[in-house]
């Protein structure tokens, strides 16, 4: 399994060169919304604004306070102190915070792979020594922790990182299991580094935190994908109880980064976090309309193979006969305006990530869609 894909500069229209760390990203912006019935979303669509409450008044100041007020508000909700969070630009800006603090020149990052492309990217881009951890399907995507310790032998730190709930699979390893991976990496003098931003769509009495579960492990947030808030860019980070006393490195890396958030998107993530069971009632209604009509789908669909997650939106599907699904996305939003994320994407082809983001009746009308779509394409091929 390659760490990163490459493609060539014809891949999909306004495709660049090869050599890009993130080529998803340049493709996200792009090419995902291209098809009208695009399945290509791993959260929420936007919320109407009026969810959060008014708009916030103009402010033109130090941040300092209300960054202060945010971090208190996120630590009261998970029943930390606050000197165990540090705000980040969305999760990205968290995943690139944590990266900066620990991973360098003489450490070892295991990160599993399929995974979205900045686990894989941001160790090798500063230096440290890339090792990938494979997830099988008929494993069930899961982890295996005496494959973790296997990896992490060696010299050098060595730490894991990785998304639970996983992304592109949706599936969540538990309680237990992440425990063990967190002691392997503590076993290897490192840290487990989980985003946990999927976790937002899971019950909160189910949810698996990765702070909570050992004193090395590290657990990055947003509010982008339960909750429709990705354009505020509010994300967080809170640190294991073994690790807190790195909190001023982590800070340090967010100084280096971006120095300050804008006041308006502390202010109404401040007061997001204050409408929370509010905020998530469009996934519940998701959850009773739309989701059951794509497991469905992914369970009975001729040429599909998929692990239909317990939670959230996405799931990553085996395409028989598409050994090239960059190709076969492309064919699908040209001849049947359906769009789906190819695997090449997370460092595995043959697969596409669909996603269920959509209205009942125009989550039916894509899925008949990319079902024509993909026996059209096997008829072409063959």
């Amino acid at each position: 399994m390659a760490p990163s894909p490459s493609f060539a500069p014809a891949a999909w229209p306004g495709a660049p060169g090869p050599g890009l760390d993130f080529p998803y990203m340049v493709w996200a912006r792009t090419r995902s919304g291209a098809a009208r019935f695009p399945l290509t979303q791993s959260g929420m669509p936007p919320v109407d604004a009026r969810r959060i409450g008014p708009p916030p008044p103009l402010e033109n100041g130090h941040a300092a306070p209300l960054l202060a007020e945010l971090e208190a508000r996120i630590a009261r909700r998970f029943g930390v102190a606050p000197e165990r969070v540090v705000a980040t630009l969305g999760a990205s800006g968290g995943l690139l915070a944590a990266a900066w603090t620990w991973f360098g020149p003489g450490a070892r990052v295991l990160a599993d792979a399929p995974s979205y492309e900045p686990f894989r990217a941001l160790p090798r881009r500063l230096g440290a020594e890339l090792v990938l951890l494979e997830r099988r399907q008929a494993d069930g995507w899961s982890v295996d922790p005496a494959d973790v310790r296997r990896l992490l032998a060696g010299s050098g730190r060595g730490h894991v990182f990785l998304a639970n709930v996983h992304n592109p699979t949706g599936v969540e390893l538990g309680r237990e299991r992440l425990a063990a991976i967190a002691r392997e990496a503590e076993r290897a003098g490192g840290l487990l580094v989980s985003c946990d931003i999927y976790e937002e769509f899971v019950p909160a009495a189910e949810r698996v935190d990765a702070f909570r579960l050992a004193p090395n492990a590290v657990s990055i947030g947003s509010l982008t994908k339960a909750y429709g808030l990705g354009a505020l860019r509010v994300g967080w980070i809170v640190l294991g109880a073994g690790v807190a006393g790195d909190v001023h490195r982590v800070r340090d890396a967010t100084y280096l980064a971006w120095v300050d958030a804008p006041l308006a998107a502390l202010r109404l993530g401040l007061a997001a976090h204050e409408r929370l069971d509010d905020l998530i009632l469009p996934y519940r209604e998701l959850c009773a309309s739309a989701r059951p009509v794509w497991a469905r789908w992914l369970a009975a669909t001729e040429g599909v193979e998929a692990v239909v997650p317990e939670h959230g939106l996405i799931a990553f599907a085996r395409i028989a006969g598409a050994p090239d699904t960059l190709a076969l996305a492309e064919f699908l939003v040209h001849e049947h305006d359906v769009g789906v994320v190819p695997g090449e994407f997370f460092g595995l082809a043959g697969h596409v990530r669909i996603g269920c983001g959509l209205p009942a009746e125009r989550l039916a009308e894509a899925l008949e869609r990319l079902a024509r779509g993909l026996g059209a394409w096997r008829a072409r091929r063959a």
